[in-house]
């Protein structure tokens, strides 16, 4: 199943606003969510992502503007039976979506996705762009966590056992949408719009929402 619609709507204006890095986590943080939560209070409170997983997300969103064109990159993020995380089946999409290649060797755990939010110039060159509600619908009904960066802004987002078990993948989207227009409209920009859809949307779900910079990344939705 693809991530379809998988950036929001291409903003009026320019957003060019990130989240601030925070903290420094502490060592129990340093593993990636390899299984569902109970509660979203129960997800950590910081995540670590691996420095070799983090540098391939920047390689990625790097690749994300072939000949000044957005193209979002992604993604699979597997675990081996020795606990080592990497990050494989990576690829394009097309400038608003990416389907994860899920299909991984014996031996290896998927333990989530990965893509890119990219905008070009001509979109408005929008960066700190959060979730998508298609993006959030597949992360609740995989019942898997979805990350995304988008200029040097990290996100994650996964359900918890009090999450849904199946949502509508186009209702979620559609309302995803007309919710970060309607931010639009009063005055914020893409990625601030983005940003507070997806924290309201991951806390009517009781889901876990993390954004972050540089790899650490702090649970905002609780």
């Amino acid at each position: 199943m693809g991530l379809g619609d998988s950036k929001p709507p291409t903003p009026p204006s320019t957003d060019t606003t990130g989240v601030k890095a925070t903290a420094t986590p502490c060592p129990a943080a340093q593993a990636l969510p390899t299984t569902v939560p109970k509660t979203c209070a129960d997800a950590p409170k910081t995540i670590t992502i691996p420095k070799t997983v983090n540098d391939d997300f920047g390689k990625l969103w790097g690749d994300s503007f072939p000949g000044g064109k957005s193209q979002e990159q992604g993604g699979t993020l597997v675990q081996d039976k020795d606990g080592k995380v990497t990050v494989v089946n990576k690829g394009a999409g097309t400038g608003g979506t990416f389907s994860p290649d899920r299909t991984v060797p014996a031996g290896q755990t998927v333990i989530g996705i990965f893509h890119t939010h990219p905008y070009d110039k001509s979109e408005g060159g929008a960066t700190g762009v959060s979730y998508s509600g298609a993006d959030i619908a597949v992360a609740v009904n995989r019942r898997e966590p979805d990350y995304v960066q988008s200029g040097d802004t990290q996100f994650m987002i996964m359900p918890t056992e009090e999450s849904p078990t199946k949502v509508d993948y186009k209702k979620m989207n559609d309302d995803q949408n007309k919710r970060i227009r309607e931010l639009q409209k009063s005055g914020k920009g893409l990625g601030e719009a983005s940003r507070i859809a997806a924290k309201e949307t991951a806390q009517k779900n009781k889901m876990a929402y993390y954004e972050g910079k540089g790899g650490v990344l702090q649970r905002v939705s609780c």
